[in-house]
């Protein structure tokens, strides 16, 4: 894989390795920072690689936070102690992304391109 280390600034006038760490920001600065890597980055592919993947996992966990509200808003309609399962889901996913949000970031600064199942092999191609 190609390292960031080395390398012109990128965008922002970031070093390569803290934009890719950025991506993967926790809540929705990795989000937001990854479109603005995204749109504003032409040629730097660690840059890109790390924008697309914090990209499109950050969409993941979101979607699965979204269906697990749905869920538990019908479940609080069956029973309570079912609802207590879509909360403590939601705890389990949020310290789950947290905690490969952080994983992520490690990598990226270390100017390592991790790649997640499928995920990775997407925002490769995407790069």
């Amino acid at each position: 894989m190609m390292p960031g280390g080395g390398q012109p600034p990128g965008p922002l006038g970031l070093q390569p390795n803290v934009a890719g760490l950025l991506a993967y920001a926790p809540c929705c600065i990795g989000l937001i920072l990854s479109i603005i890597f995204i749109a504003v980055e032409k040629s730097n592919r660690f840059v890109k690689f790390h924008a697309w993947q914090g990209l499109f996992f950050h969409l993941i966990v979101a979607v699965i936070g979204i269906l697990n509200s749905i869920l538990g808003t019908v479940l609080v309609q069956i029973s309570g102690v079912l609802s207590l399962l879509s909360t403590l889901f939601g705890l389990v996913i949020f310290l789950a992304s947290l905690g490969a949000s952080i994983f992520l970031m490690v990598k990226a600064y270390g100017n390592e391109m991790t790649k997640l199942p499928l995920l990775g092999d997407l925002a490769e191609k995407q790069s």
